[in-house]
């Protein structure tokens, strides 16, 4: 074997590695971990970096890793807090009031392509299935329906949480975050269009005129107001804002024809006031840097890590809980935090390993041997990434470097590239089997599992949505 051929097989182990363990099932923490090892490994067998280059790298690692970590711990702690407070439960009894009496259709989208996106773009962690399955099952849908139906809606993952696998692939991908987002953005749209035939499939049967003209409206509006939300406000709170214009519009759909909306209560206020918080915190932050240019020195008040933690307390402290079971739900998040963070950290880890000792270059470097056939496959390889891992952090984290680089070298775009890779690999998580028994367990009667057309149903749009967008991808780049 040449030398070259043992540069590519110890680049490649790593990803070889995580992919194997996580086809047989091993939890993508573990497997992540043993990747992790490999990859030190191989950097010290074939890619050995001196002590200043290991410094550096490090240096650039740790404000990300801090960085994410944060955002990963405010949106645990919130989620924790809005549900075990029962905020969330008052903002979609709330709603359901509001639909009373609405077309079947236009509730149906109201909570598939309004309140699951709103739901996983501030807090992620696949939040919104588990607040809205049950809605749909009290809407009509048969508890399979509506697992599936909850699963489809999950259509803006690369804005969930605020953005950190975006903001991961940016890094990794060596392309600028605002950009990526308005590209992802622009990208969503077969996203919306293959999620929305889904769905139309799977609950409505033969649509009416009307029910087209719904649907097509409401891909438009949102598709339109992301990326209006990415070009104006930012990266971060553009999934939170696009679905918000959804919710307002179908809402004021619905009262045309029925009266007025529900009362406000002063409950109803409080549950709402964490995501304000978020909202009113990063847009005049952000105005306030772009009025005294003052980004290079002021950036971090601005950072969705800052105020995802910052509505986690809020949320904690206007929950109406007793001190002692407050002090139970930050604890019962910090644990689920461990997990979750570790999981994303040690994919980001070695994402930063295998860019900084040159692995996925040697990786891309080889791919463009491929042709530009390559990227049609990107989208395809992020897919494979998102589904395993169930999240686009470690889609990002493993593919980001690779992929910009072979674009590059192949005389594509690496941003559009990059940009096919996120949505990609974030949409795939619908799939994905914790996403899918994290939706089971909130929606089926315990030890139930989603028939396998189900799962089909899901595979096969991921599949369809990764065909078009790397048809996409190779027409753009």
């Amino acid at each position: 074997m040449t030398p070259e051929a043992v540069d590519f097989v110890v680049a490649l182990a790593p990803i070889v590695v995580v992919l194997a363990l996580l086809a047989f099932r091993t939890s993508s923490l573990w497997a992540g971990v043993a990747g992790l090892v490999v990859a030190l490994v191989g950097a010290v067998v074939a890619f050995p970096l001196d002590g200043s280059q290991v410094g550096a790298a490090a240096s650039g690692m740790v404000p990300t890793i801090v960085e994410i970590a944060a955002i990963l711990l405010g949106g645990v702690v919130l989620a924790e807090a809005m549900t075990r407070g029962g905020a969330q439960d008052r903002i979609a009894t709330w709603l359901e009031r509001a639909e009373s009496g609405a077309d079947r259709t236009v509730t149906l989208l109201l909570l598939v392509y309004g309140l699951t996106p709103f739901m996983e773009s501030v807090t992620g962690f696949g939040l919104g299935v588990v607040i809205t399955a049950p809605l749909l099952i009290r809407l009509g849908l048969t508890p399979v329906k509506a697992v599936v139906s909850g699963l489809l809606g999950l259509v803006l993952v690369p804005w969930g949480s605020l953005g950190p696998g975006t903001l991961i692939a940016s890094q990794l991908g060596e392309q600028d975050f605002t950009r990526l987002g308005v590209w992802s953005a622009l990208l969503s749209l077969p996203v919306l269009v293959i999620s929305m035939v889904a769905v139309f499939v799977l609950n409505v049967g033969r649509p009416t005129p009307r029910q087209l003209a719904l649907a097509a409206a409401v891909v438009l509006t949102e598709w339109t107001a992301l990326l209006v939300a990415n070009l104006t406000v930012g990266t971060p709170l553009a999934g939170v804002l696009a679905s918000t214009v959804v919710i307002a519009g179908l809402l004021v759909l619905t009262r045309v024809g029925n009266g007025p909306l529900p009362p406000v209560s002063r409950p109803l206020l409080v549950a709402v006031v964490p995501y304000l918080v978020i909202v009113a915190g990063i847009l005049a932050t952000t105005g306030l840097l772009a009025a005294t240019a003052a980004h290079d020195t002021l950036g971090w008040i601005s950072s969705p890590a800052l105020w995802l933690v910052l509505a986690a307390v809020v949320a904690v402290a206007t929950t109406s809980l007793p001190a002692a079971d407050r002090r139970r739900l930050v604890r019962h998040g910090l644990r689920r935090w461990v997990p979750i963070a570790g999981n994303a950290l040690v994919f980001l880890v070695l994402g930063f390993v295998m860019a900084s000792t040159g692995m996925a270059e040697h990786l891309a470097t080889t791919a463009e041997k491929v042709g530009y056939g390559f990227v049609a496959a990107i989208p395809a390889m992020g897919g494979i990434g998102g589904y395993l891992t169930g999240s686009n952090v470690g889609a990002a984290a493993m593919f980001s470097t690779a992929t910009t680089t072979a674009a590059t070298g192949l005389g594509a775009n690496p941003l559009i590239a990059l940009a096919g890779q996120n949505v990609a690999g974030s949409f795939a998580m619908i799939a994905s089997p914790p996403r899918v028994a994290l939706a089971v367990g909130v929606a089926l009667t315990p030890g139930e599992r989603l028939p396998r057309t189900a799962n089909a149903i899901l595979l096969g749009t991921v599949a369809v949505t990764a065909l078009v967008l790397g048809g996409i991808v190779v027409v753009l780049a």
